[in-house]
């Protein structure tokens, strides 16, 4: 077992730099060249995988920026953050910060948000289905409770702000986009990311529904949120904003319990 572990460290190694080639040669049989071109089919189907999963992810950002870059920019990841799953979907969870500080990209600077914007639908296409629920069921709580109301949001739901027009700029690269490619690169976009049966559906999110929705999620209660929410907007209709998300099947329930790591 011990010389597994001493394989699996240096091949890992040599996948990472070719320098480290010759750490192989114990392992391999031939001479330092052949052993370069065996190691160097590895690392061509490893970066090929990372460009696929990447792609999966980030496709308005590959369409942003161009295969061939795109090919580079997962080659770069890749090497600096390898796969720590055995799952490749997981893999690009930290691109948006990758992006923001990768000397090459730094002369697009909505491209960070984007991609946190792209990674928060990719996760949510691979959420679980919402369970069924009836609202009504909230006619069931008693008035003095009703500010403990903790809202269950339906899995894969996400808010993602930006000072940039990411909402515009991920819905104008959708591949149904019919309509006209102006972009006013002087506002500013908060997303909702909400699975829709099979889909996943991006829309503007107004900052007040924006402050609710990320303390719901974060665990605060129905009053916490709401008092948290009117103090930045005065203006807020919680009302408004739960007959919206209801209807969008957004919340799929509610518990009066708190959760486990509060005391």
């Amino acid at each position: 077992m011990p010389e597994l572990f001493d394989f699996q460290s240096d091949f890992a190694a040599v996948l990472r730099d070719r320098q480290r080639t010759p750490a192989m040669q114990r392992w391999l049989a031939g001479d330092a060249d052949l052993v370069d071109r065996r190691m160097a089919i590895y690392r061509a189907n490893m970066v090929a995988a990372a460009d696929k999963a990447l792609a999966s992810a980030y496709p308005v950002t590959r369409q942003v920026v161009g295969e061939a870059f795109f090919h580079g920019l997962a080659r770069e990841y890749q090497r600096g953050t390898p796969s720590a799953s055995g799952d490749l979907t997981d893999f690009g969870a930290t691109f948006d910060g990758f992006l923001a500080a990768f000397e090459h990209t730094l002369s697009l600077p909505y491209l960070p948000d984007l991609a946190r914007l792209e990674w928060a639908v990719h996760r949510a296409s691979g959420a679980a289905d919402a369970p069924d629920w009836d609202a009504s069921a909230l006619g069931s709580v008693e008035a003095e409770q009703q500010s403990a109301i903790r809202f269950l949001w339906s899995p894969g739901l996400a808010v993602v702000e930006s000072p940039y027009p990411i909402v515009r700029i991920w819905t104008i690269h959708q591949p149904a986009y019919d309509g006209e490619f102006s972009v006013d690169w002087n506002s500013a976009d908060t997303a909702l990311v909400a699975r829709d049966g099979f889909a996943v559906v991006v829309t503007g999110c107004g900052a007040a529904d924006a402050t609710f929705i990320r303390a719901s999620l974060a665990g605060a209660p129905l009053g916490d949120a709401a008092a948290a929410t009117l103090a930045a907007s005065p203006d807020f209709d919680l009302g408004a904003l739960l007959a919206r998300a209801f209807a969008a099947r957004l919340v799929c329930g509610f518990t009066l319990r708190a959760p486990p790591c509060e005391t």
